[in-house]
């Protein structure tokens, strides 16, 4: 084998079958593991060392030893969809998360070091395929996700499958029509209804939520505000029209003072919410916004009896 065709084994998930297939015995796979050139991504399988250690590195691993069949799921497939699952708490997340996959009914439940699988029926359209490999659609995917995780979690994920249009809002009602008679209906019932896709990111649909769950108005959720032209002026991350009060994200770590600004011809009170405080003391974070809304509807009050 000359070094092009090893360099191109090495580059993607192989098994020993297919190094044997390339001219490349077990022991030449255990010296080059042994020198740091190989490593193990599961059981069964190696990849070159200088590869990413990425999910879908992993899942094109996970299903060249699985049996037939086999499908990513769950954290695994939101990954390959593009879209972010938060972490796991820290006592959960210091090894890297296991490969997830469903394998049909009848088959048997592999156990391999590397991989969490479980024995499940797929519907017709609940599998596709992301870089080749063998992947819960979308819908069924966040279903899942949802069913199986607390709200905050099911929101985070169903405004990330909204947002990259993966998900279509006019299907919402069907996805919950369809799942109404699994476990965790009522939380994906609940999820729906909370989610938005306006959302960027999940700093803003965590801040969205505590605000709701605080009693505070719900805002809308990147608001825009637009020239005469149609250019985009402003977007808040969440906003209450009526009293022209407007939330942004910042890098910064303290608050900026708010104060009112004119833009396009009205005057908004632009509060300016630390992302890392918004984070770390969503508590304080809530009560401050709430108190600068009261406080600003009060003045707005007051102008209109005036």
């Amino acid at each position: 084998m000359t070094p092009t065709d090893l360099s191109a084994l090495l580059s993607r998930p192989f098994t020993l079958a297919v190094a044997a297939r390339h001219g490349v015995g077990r022991s030449v796979v255990r010296r080059l593991v042994r020198d740091g050139d190989v490593r193990r991504v599961i059981h069964g399988v190696y990849v070159g060392a200088h590869v990413d250690d990425t999910p879908e590195v992993r899942a094109r691993a996970a299903v060249m030893v699985l049996p037939r069949g086999a499908v990513v799921c769950g954290r695994t497939a939101a990954r390959l969809h593009g879209v972010r699952v938060p972490a796991l708490p820290r006592t959960q997340a210091r090894r890297a998360a296991p490969i997830e996959v469903v394998v049909p009914v009848g088959a048997a439940l592999p156990r391999r070091h590397g991989c969490r699988a479980r024995i499940m029926a797929l519907g017709p359209g609940e599998t596709v395929w992301r870089a080749g490999i063998p992947v819960t659609s979308p819908a069924r995917t966040a279903a899942d996700l949802i069913r199986t995780s607390d709200r905050e979690t099911g929101v985070v994920v169903l405004d990330g499958f909204l947002r990259a249009g993966l998900i279509a809002p006019d299907t919402l009602a069907a996805l919950v029509e369809r799942y109404a008679g699994h476990p965790g209906r009522h939380r994906l019932a609940e999820v729906v209804r909370l989610a938005d896709g306006r959302s960027a990111g999940e700093d803003e649909t965590l801040l969205r939520l505590a605000l709701l769950d605080a009693g505070l108005p719900a805002a809308e959720v990147g608001w825009e505000i637009r020239s005469a032209f149609g250019r985009v002026l402003r977007r808040f991350a969440l906003a209450w029209p009526g009293a022209r009060v407007g939330v942004e994200l910042t890098d910064d770590r303290q608050w900026v003072r708010a104060r009112p600004r004119s833009i396009a011809g009205q005057r908004w009170l632009v509060l300016h919410c630390p992302t890392l405080q918004a984070r770390e003391r969503p508590t304080a974070t809530v009560a401050r916004i709430g108190s600068e809304l009261r406080l600003r509807e009060h003045r707005n009050r007051g102008d209109i009896a005036a």
